[in-house]
């Protein structure tokens, strides 16, 4: 490992930009959470958190349907919802919200299910629902019928009249016929008693009913005769859903993150006395599947591997320097809030730390976009800060999080990062760098610490990154997004 190590003097250091603590993916009772949009106020100003990105369930509608009739014999489940409570609602309350006070900013958004499937046998107690938990963050929509159209599953905006659906209404059209027709013509029977002939006339109600009844059960079965693009009794679909989210949220001017990729859901539920499983495996690869998502939740209290050394993430940024994806993907702490207390979460733990220099929703969000941000975990008394991280080379303007940085030939970069703690109590941490997926350098210190590190083994062209991960006692952590740097030829 090649470098020189220094210590960094004041007049090294440029004037950062504003950080603004960020707790992204919270709940309120707009959804499933338990606060209100005024008590999240005084919760996040308790915790020193200048903003907050809500993501309100869209719609969390989960349902079970025996065929032929699945839409007419089925038990569903369902929670509070936008969808529910009206998208165009939520977003004004949001502005209200804002408009009352200036110390907390609210950002609007939804967590969404794209997709969900059945696999096993009901009777059979093998029942089990796949991938209930596998969401996707969706932030930035602007008016409540980019919400109401989101291509999810169960999501009735997203339905639309397609070649089926005049089947779906043929159907019941036709048994109704069948059975008035049954009732009206009656059945005709000559019976011969010795020399007389007579004649019976019987009407066929037992068909007749048969049939509409079946008629009255399919019309309502299938009503309002529109097609899902997705079913859950089909098999997997694989990312296709999830992509359709993106895309779509990308062509209205929003930004998608892929929510808590290594998190598992398992659970056992029994209605009526029969048993299903519901089961969400962690599903980190499925990021490597998709393109044109803004973020994922990189940063949260469970196990992450995903953005270790050379791991997934890394790949994904590899890919990006070598063209085959368009955007990168950003790194961010994600809260997954709903209550004080539930899984030991605390409201202000995880945060993205949004580096910006003016608090309003439309520069943060281009922030986010950007990069120009850092994951962080921390506690409620104390937590580490990233006052600085930056890459410089000669004659070159310094690059922050998530901007890029054209280096002369010959040049070498210089990488310098400050890490403090919040309080006055110095922490033992330790920072380790990272050049293109591999760890270049880490130091163990004490905060608050300062270091610069020129890189003397960087290829005189081509194109690299740098990022930064600082781990303290008691879980406390820092991820930065990447620096990239293009050498010069």
């Amino acid at each position: 490992m090649l470098g020189i190590f220094m210590l960094a003097t004041p007049a090294m250091a440029d004037a950062p930009p504003l950080q603004i603590p960020t707790v992204v993916h919270a709940h309120s009772t707009w959804s499933t959470g338990d606060q209100s949009l005024e008590q999240l106020v005084s919760l996040a100003k308790a915790r020193g958190v200048r903003a907050v990105i809500l993501t309100e369930n869209l719609l969390q509608q989960f349902e079970y349907g025996l065929p032929p009739l699945r839409s007419f014999l089925r038990h569903r489940v369902e929670y509070p919802s936008l969808l529910q409570k009206s998208p165009r609602k939520f977003l004004a309350a949001v502005r209200q919200a804002n408009a009352r006070q200036p110390d907390v900013l609210f950002i609007p958004g939804a967590e969404t299910l794209p997709y969900y499937y059945w696999t096993g046998s009901l009777l059979g107690g093998t029942l089990t629902m796949h991938d209930g938990q596998k969401n996707i963050l969706v932030v930035g929509l602007q008016r409540p019928e980019d919400y109401q159209r989101l291509p999810v599953i169960g999501n009735p905006g997203a339905a639309r009249w397609g070649w089926q659906s005049p089947v779906l209404l043929l159907l019941p059209v036709l048994l109704l016929s069948l059975g008035a027709w049954l009732f009206t013509h009656r059945r005709q029977r000559v019976v011969h008693f010795q020399r007389f002939r007579v004649v019976q006339r019987r009407r066929r109600v037992i068909p007749a009913f048969a049939c509409s009844a079946a008629g009255i059960f399919f019309f309502l079965n299938n009503y309002p005769f529109q097609v899902q693009a997705l079913s859950p009794y089909n098999a997997s679909q694989g990312v296709r859903p999830h992509q359709s989210v993106i895309d779509y949220v990308a062509q209205h001017g929003g930004l998608t993150v892929w929510s808590l990729p290594e998190a598992r859901d398992y659970q056992v539920v029994q209605v009526a006395g029969l048993k299903a499983t519901i089961r969400t495996e962690p599903y980190a690869e499925d990021l490597l599947r998709t393109e044109g998502f803004t973020a994922f939740g990189g940063v949260y209290e469970d196990t992450t591997t995903f953005t270790n050394p050379g791991g997934g993430w890394d790949h994904l940024l590899l890919e990006y320097l070598a063209g085959r994806r368009k955007t990168p993907a950003w790194a961010l702490g994600e809260a997954a809030y709903h209550r004080e207390g539930q899984a030991g979460k605390r409201f202000g733990e995880v945060q993205t730390v949004i580096l910006e220099r003016r608090k309003d929703a439309t520069s943060l969000l281009e922030a986010f976009k950007a990069g120009r941000m850092y994951a962080l975990r921390r506690t409620g008394e104390a937590g580490l800060a990233l006052d600085q991280f930056q890459v410089s080379a000669s004659g070159e303007a310094a690059a922050e999080a998530g901007g890029r940085l054209t280096a002369r030939r010959g040049s070498l970069p210089l990488v310098r990062a400050v890490v403090r703690a919040t309080t006055s109590a110095p922490m033992q941490v330790e920072v380790r760098l990272m050049r293109s997926g591999a760890t270049v350098h880490s130091v163990k210190g004490e905060t608050p610490l300062t270091i610069t590190w020129q890189d003397a083994a960087l290829q005189p062209s081509g194109r690299t990154y740098y990022r930064l991960e600082v781990q303290g006692p008691g879980g406390h952590q820092i991820l930065s997004n990447p620096i990239f740097v293009t050498m010069d030829k």
